[in-house]
């Protein structure tokens, strides 16, 4: 995205010339990727066109980007998965939405999204295997990012949905800290947990993303004169992921030392072997509230596996919940003792390659406690698994450190690569 940006304000590309190349792509794969629920190729080639006439405007001018459908849109609709809100149009943007469209850019068209951003999947299928999964509940977004559909996807996260399918789908991807953009206009589903992402396939995006919808800056580092401090955090569910997964994170560690960083472990503290638990309280207590009304007159058109969540959310009481979210607490300040030592934590993005199977969109396992601990998190690739698909380490930064995270995370991307042209 901020490579076409500067291409567009630097005469080298029309938007028009830039749009065109999104559609033919799309027009190519989409019936067998299915990554969008709607798609308006007539308006969005008329938005290039005026922009194009219009001379040059925000820092994303004439750059084509997809919104997840739980993202209010006025072109739109937007169903948050669902069949009994089919056709509901939105009387406004969303925020992020309406930021980027001030900041020039063009909606391509909406994505796929599971049910409520939850379990139930839409018709999505992974770009680099048809019969596997593209993860969830960012599936969408993610597949026509890795399928080169568009530049640049709106996401969002409450356990994995960001996370998750950037790894399946070999991309990078960045959920913010927990309250980093405004959420008007965004379907809540966990409130004390959801939160906005993109995903891109350069991290520089989310620096240039994160510029428009809150105006920060990037942050300025040099690791050659103050080495990046990585520590891998193994985790409570270490074992209970594939060989592939633990492989991948041992040798980002080792690819990272080799290219000048400090490298080291963490033991994982007792309180985070509780946190997975603790997340699933929380979020069934959160979502059987948020989501009450369709589950009081929807419910024979909602999956079994959301009715199950809500009625497991109401059998929890105030005092559970409250409990869980002590304990949360408790974990952020231990998980803030850990940066006095390290930088950023390199952690599992996922349990391993992507699932084969379009019925499920894989385990959340490795991204609910940093999504209960709401501090930012970005999935990088690094090769491929037995099977082919692309496996990704998942990097974790301080609480509103995002600008460092992102710094960070562009060297290691860069030399992830570096690395991995070198073998081939």
């Amino acid at each position: 995205m901020a490579e076409l940006a500067h291409r567009i304000r630097a005469g080298q590309l029309t938007a028009e010339e830039a749009m065109h190349s999104c559609l033919q792509r799309i027009a190519l794969r989409e019936n067998e990727v299915g990554a969008f629920v709607s798609i308006d190729e007539a308006a969005a080639l008329q938005a290039a066109r005026t922009a194009d006439s219009a001379g040059l405007g925000g820092p994303l001018h004439g750059v084509p980007i997809g919104v997840k459908d739980i993202i209010d849109t006025r072109q739109f609709a937007t169903a948050w998965g669902t069949s009994f809100y089919q056709g509901h149009q939105p009387g406004r943007n969303a925020s992020c939405v309406e930021l980027f469209l001030q900041a020039g850019a063009i909606i391509v068209g909406k994505t796929v999204t599971t049910e409520f951003a939850y379990f139930k999947p839409g018709k999505t299928a992974n770009p680099h295997n048809l019969a596997h999964t593209p993860g969830g509940s960012s599936s969408g977004s993610a597949a026509a990012v890795a399928d080169c559909m568009l530049p640049f996807a709106f996401g969002s996260q409450t356990a994995a949905s960001l996370i998750r399918p950037a790894a399946y789908c070999g991309i990078p991807g960045y959920k913010a800290s927990h309250g980093s953009f405004d959420l008007q206009g965004v379907m809540g589903l966990a409130p004390s947990m959801d939160t906005l992402g993109f995903l891109a396939r350069d991290i520089e995006d989310f620096e240039l993303a994160r510029t428009v919808l809150c105006g920060s800056k990037p942050a300025i580092a040099d690791f050659d004169d103050t080495p990046l401090r990585v520590s891998l955090l193994r985790g409570a569910h270490w074992s209970e992921g594939s060989l592939e997964m633990r492989d991948v994170c041992q040798r980002a560690l080792a690819a990272l030392a080799e290219a000048g960083a400090q490298t080291g472990e963490l033991a994982c503290p007792e309180v985070f072997k509780v946190l997975t638990e603790c997340q699933k309280t929380v979020m069934a207590y959160e979502v059987a509230r948020a989501r009450i009304f369709e589950y009081s007159h929807y419910r024979e058109q909602i999956s079994s596996a959301f009715v199950d969540l809500v009625e497991s959310g109401l059998q929890i009481t105030r005092a559970a919940y409250e409990d869980a979210c002590s304990t949360r607490d408790r974990a952020m300040r231990v998980l803030q003792s850990l940066f006095v030592d390290t930088d950023i934590i390199l952690a599992p993005a996922a349990s391993g390659e992507a699932p084969a199977g379009l019925d499920a969109t894989g385990d959340p396992l490795y991204s609910r406690s940093w999504n209960l601990l709401q501090v930012p998190c970005i999935s990088i690739p690094f090769g491929h698994g037995p099977q082919g698909l692309p496996l990704s380490v998942q990097m974790v930064g301080p609480m509103n450190a995002d600008d460092s995270l992102l710094a960070a995370a562009k060297w290691v991307h860069s030399q992830f690569k570096r690395q991995l042209e070198a073998g081939a």
